[in-house]
C-alpha cells in the first residue's frame, strides 16, 4: 500500500498542472464544488494541485489531480495526508447550462484511514452555479444540496453556499478574487481540518486567478482560512495549481 501511495503522489507531481480547485480536488471554491467544470472545450485539460494546511501545530498535505472533458465531465483524485491517509475520488457531470447558470450532479467517494480503519463513505450532491452581484461587483454563487452516506447513519443532509467575487478590482486589476463558502459539509467526511461535523463552518480565501506562464499552461494560488468560528477546526491553508489546457487546432 505504501508503494502504491508513493507512486500515486509521484504521478500527481509529474503531470503538468487549468483552473482552481477545492481542498478535495474538484473545481470550485474552498470546500464547495462548483457546478461548472474546469475548461476543456474540445481537448481534455489536466490540473494538478497541492495544498498545505496548518492546524494545531500540524501540517496537512493534500495533493490532487483533476481531468476534465468537453466542458461537461470532470474527475479528480486527492490524497489527504494527516494523522492517517484518506483517498478521495470525485466525479462531476454538468448536465445543463443556460446562459450564466449551470447545473451539475456529483459524487465524492472516500476511503478514510487507509493504513488503519479503511472506512468507506460517499457524498452525493447536486449543485447550481449562477451569476450574481455582491456590493455591485459581478460574482458567482453556488448552491449545493446533497446527502452523506457513512456509518453510523444519522441526519446527513448536506447544504452549502459558495461565493466568488473580485477583491478590490481597481487595486489588483481583477486578478484576485475573494471566496466565501459555508455550510454543514466539508471537503470530505473525515477532513484533517475544518470539520463541519454536526455544525456549520465558514471559510474565506483569496484566489490569484490562473495566469498563463507558458503556452496553454496556467498557474493559480489560494490562501485560505478554514472554520473561522470554531477554535478546534480552525486552520490556515495555502494551495497552488498548475494546469495544462491544449489549444484548439
Amino acid at each position: 500500500m505504501k508503494r502504491t501511495v508513493l507512486f500515486t503522489l509521484l504521478c500527481i507531481f509529474l503531470v503538468p498542472i487549468f483552473g482552481s480547485t477545492t481542498l478535495g480536488g474538484s473545481s470550485g471554491y474552498i470546500v464547495v464544488p462548483s457546478a461548472e467544470v474546469a475548461p476543456s472545450e474540445v481537448h481534455s485539460s489536466v490540473t494538478t494541485a497541492y495544498s498545505a494546511t496548518i492546524t494545531s501545530g500540524k501540517v496537512i498535505h493534500i495533493p490532487s489531480i483533476l481531468l476534465s472533458f468537453s466542458d461537461t465531465v470532470e474527475s479528480s483524485f486527492a490524497v489527504d495526508i494527516g494523522n492517517d491517509i484518506d483517498l478521495l475520488l470525485n466525479g462531476k457531470w454538468r448536465f445543463t447550462k443556460r446562459e450564466t447558470t449551470s447545473f451539475a450532479a456529483g459524487v465524492l467517494a472516500q476511503v478514510s484511514g487507509v493504513s488503519n480503519t479503511n472506512k468507506l463513505s460517499a457524498q452525493l450532491y447536486v449543485a447550481s452555479t449562477f451569476a450574481s452581484s455582491i456590493m455591485d461587483l459581478p460574482s458567482k454563487t453556488t448552491l449545493r444540496l446533497g446527502y452523506t452516506f457513512k456509518k453510523p447513519m444519522t441526519s446527513n443532509i448536506d447544504f452549502a453556499l459558495g461565493f466568488q467575487t473580485p477583491f478590490f478590482p481597481e487595486v489588483f486589476k481583477e486578478k484576485v478574487d475573494f471566496l466565501l463558502d459555508f455550510g454543514n459539509v466539508s471537503y470530505s467526511t473525515t477532513p484533517s481540518a475544518g470539520d463541519a461535523g454536526d455544525r456549520g463552518l465558514v471559510n474565506v480565501a483569496l484566489r490569484l486567478l490562473p495566469i498563463e506562464f507558458l503556452t496553454a499552461t496556467y498557474f493559480g494560488l489560494d490562501i485560505r482560512a478554514l472554520d473561522l468560528f470554531d477554535h478546534k477546526g480552525r486552520a490556515l491553508s495555502i494551495g497552488a495549481t498548475i494546469s495544462f489546457r491544449p489549444q484548439l487546432q
